[in-house]
């Protein structure tokens, strides 16, 4: 699969750490320039992620492509735009933008329906709906070309009830960018621009590992045990979907959730 994306140029954003970071890797592995977006980018380091080079950056340039980043609070508009022109100052042209870019932040004992504080919420909504519309009204304009490919994060969560009715606001605002990224590709779809998001499951990230600690595990005591795969998620299993999101292979795919969680929706 190498070379799939040569010639591409691609935005990952929260692409700094986590499953961004695989994204942005697996994207320049596959020949993209990828740029990445993040309100922290030394968020990898501080949650003991492993780099194979003193920065993502860096490690973007080892596969032999362009590598940038943007330090940015996705969540203020006027930044983002910012953002995406000093992108596509350098570049000229964008293919693939994977908004990644948010998270469950909320603290999980105040996080049901009804107790969700009106600050947690409005923090929720602007790091997870927010942060990929403001994305998507900034870099329309530098997309509208066939084969250009916008691919939203979303969660599983949407589909199935997997935190015990806790992380509420989390997942309705994730529902928010499926049903977003559905009239997105119904506006783009004429200019030949595929929009589909990507549903991941229980995923293992540094972060995820660390916050689990202090979470009750979401499906019993062992979170992989009710999987029909029987194991939790790694993000290079969320990063094969994206990649082929972003590639040829999917040019008939457009207003799709794809879930990516091991079959946990099934249970």
């Amino acid at each position: 699969m190498a070379g799939t994306l040569t010639g591409k140029r691609a935005i990952v954003t929260g692409g700094a750490g986590g499953m961004g970071r695989n994204f942005a890797l697996r994207l320049a592995a596959r020949g993209a320039d990828v740029a990445i977006f993040d309100v922290d980018l030394e968020v990898a380091k501080r949650w003991g992620e492993e780099l194979t080079a003193p920065t993502v950056v860096d490690e973007i340039r080892a596969a032999g492509v362009e590598g940038l980043a943007v330090q940015v609070d996705l969540a203020d508009a006027a930044a983002t735009e910012f953002a995406v022109q000093e992108v596509v100052e350098a570049w000229s042209t964008i293919d693939v933008v994977v908004n990644n870019a948010g998270g469950a932040i909320t603290p999980f004992d105040r996080s049901s329906p009804t107790g969700t504080s009106e600050e947690d919420a409005h923090r929720i909504v602007d790091l997870n709906l927010m942060t990929t519309l403001n994305v998507c009204r900034a870099i329309a304009p530098h997309l509208r070309r066939p084969g250009a490919s916008v691919i939203n994060i979303s969660t599983i969560g949407v589909e199935t009830e997997i935190t015990g009715g806790k992380l509420a606001l989390y997942a309705a605002a994730k529902a928010a960018v499926v049903r977003y990224t559905r009239s997105l590709a119904v506006e783009l779809g004429p200019d030949g621009i595929r929009v589909n998001s990507v549903a991941p499951g229980y995923i293992e990230t540094a972060r995820i590992r660390a916050v689990a600690a202090t979470r009750p595990a979401m499906v019993g005591d062992d979170p992989a045990a009710s999987i029909p795969l029987r194991r939790s998620g790694r993000p290079e299993d969320v990063a094969g979907v994206v990649e082929f999101l972003a590639s040829d292979l999917s040019a008939y795919v457009t207003g799709d959730n794809i879930r990516a969680g091991g079959g946990i929706h099934l249970i």
